[in-house]
């Protein structure tokens, strides 16, 4: 069954929170990389082989709930990861123990722990011995998954474009990293959790976490930039609420649009 789109709260151990930090047992200079919301820099090693045993600790300075972890866009084919229980590391609920992951991308969830660190310890890569990388370590509390399939409308991965004509006629193009946005919407929607879930992202004062693929890259026909397990972005809503009954008729379900837009925090 195709998965669909999941909402989290802003990531626990996000690169705006300065008093964060990341370290690692080898290339220690990029480990924060792993928290700047980006599929650009990375956290890499150099002259890493398995038998290492590399860690990343992520040090969230006080305790924070923790649901889901995602590991987006990495080379690990064996790993676990653990929270730290205030004396010792511990494995979740389920542990998350990987010996033979042929993924770049991973997410878990599990239940709820209070934990200040998670560590992520890699034992093996997919080709044997080389330097480890990881782009993004989420570490979150889930908000909810979606069970209606809304319109998902003009997405837009921006790169802030500013276009100049020279005396020459030709045409200087100026651009950036950019950002997101989309609008999802619904021409009837009845469903009590999904309508929970809207109006509590609505209501938030903070950025939230949109994940389009929801976990499955297999449900496109074609994988695309902006769907795939590496493509998860920060968000609010850019419109207000408007639960407009379907022509205004009480018992029809609600019509809604929410316009998301990726944001600093």
């Amino acid at each position: 069954m195709s998965s669909q789109i999941i909402f989290f709260r802003k990531n626990a151990a996000d690169y705006s929170k300065s008093w964060v930090t990341a370290t690692a047992s080898q290339g220690n200079d990029y480990a924060r990389n792993v928290l700047n919301r980006n599929n650009i820099s990375a956290w890499i090693t150099t002259g890493s082989v398995d038998a290492d045993n590399t860690t990343l600790t992520i040090n969230l300075s006080d305790i924070q709930e923790v649901t889901d972890i995602l590991l987006l866009k990495h080379n690990f084919k064996a790993f676990t990861v653990k929270y730290w229980d205030g004396s010792a590391y511990q494995d979740f609920s389920t542990p998350i123990v990987e010996t033979t992951n042929t993924e770049t991308s991973n997410s878990y969830q599990r239940s709820s722990v209070q934990t200040s660190r998670i560590q992520l310890t890699i034992t093996g890569t997919q080709t044997p011995d080389v330097d480890k990388f990881l782009y993004q370590f989420i570490l979150t509390t889930r908000i909810g998954k979606l069970e209606s399939w809304p319109q998902i409308k003009a997405p837009v991965l921006s790169r802030n474009k500013r276009v100049s004509q020279m005396l020459s006629g030709k045409m200087n193009i100026q651009e950036n990293v950019g950002g997101f946005s989309t609008s999802l919407n619904w021409d009837s929607l009845s469903i009590d959790a999904d309508l929970d879930i809207i109006e509590q992202l609505f209501d938030s004062s903070e950025g939230f976490l949109y994940w389009p693929c929801g976990g499955d890259e297999d449900q496109f026909k074609t994988l695309r930039q902006g769907y795939r397990m590496e493509d998860i972005f920060l968000v609010k809503c850019t419109n207000d609420y408007a639960p407009e009954y379907n022509s205004g008729v009480y018992v029809n379900g609600i019509k809604l649009s929410m316009n998301l837009a990726e944001v600093i925090d």
